[in-house]
């Protein structure tokens, strides 16, 4: 019996999502991921054209979405708001960041990889920057307004990298700290 659609492409991105946990993007192949799914090469190659589209469907769905849905959730706000909204997002999902830093780690080595996520996340920076303009034209930084969203970006960025490596990283710390830090942009 065949699986349907979304079914298929579900399961071969949790699949795929397991092998980068264990494995990391460069020792797993799309062999790995058909054994792993339980699908085909014909549904890998009808939803992917390839691995490096697979993982980068696991890093959309591991980080660009949970800052996306941040923005989405609310009108223009200040860039603490921002990222307090996007912070929880990710760190709600605790397990992607792991995931996350695997994938930077394969598109260190992987140059097609690397290429696709820099396309990719381009135009990250300035939707964020679009949803704190309001705040930066009013508050002094209306020509740095995708600096201010590249700094957004960033901490959440970092907060990714420092919760994955460090048992003893307290989110909620950081996170209320970087909240403090931000609100003091524009005040002086």
């Amino acid at each position: 019996m065949s699986r349907p659609y979304g079914a298929s492409r579900e399961a071969i991105l949790n699949a795929a999502e397991m092998l980068i946990r264990e494995r990391g993007v460069g020792a797993m192949s799309v062999a790995d991921i058909i054994a792993a799914s339980g699908t085909s090469a014909g549904a890998i190659y009808h939803h992917f054209e390839s691995k490096q589209d697979i993982v980068l469907a696991i890093a959309e769905r591991t980080l660009a979405r949970p800052i996306e849905a941040a923005i989405q959730e609310t009108g223009p706000v200040s860039p603490a708001e921002l990222f307090r909204l996007a912070a929880g997002r990710v760190a709600a999902e605790a397990e992607s960041a792991p995931i996350i830093l695997q994938i930077w780690a394969g598109a260190a080595a992987d140059e097609r990889l690397r290429d696709l996520l820099r396309g990719r996340a381009a135009g990250l920076p300035k939707g964020v920057a679009a949803h704190v303009e309001d705040w930066c034209d009013t508050h002094g930084y209306a020509d740095d307004k995708v600096a201010v969203a590249s700094l957004l970006v960033g901490l959440v960025m970092g907060m990714v990298i420092q919760s994955s490596l460090f048992d003893d990283f307290v989110v909620a710390d950081y996170v209320a700290l970087a909240v403090e830090s931000l609100a003091r942009l524009g005040q002086g």
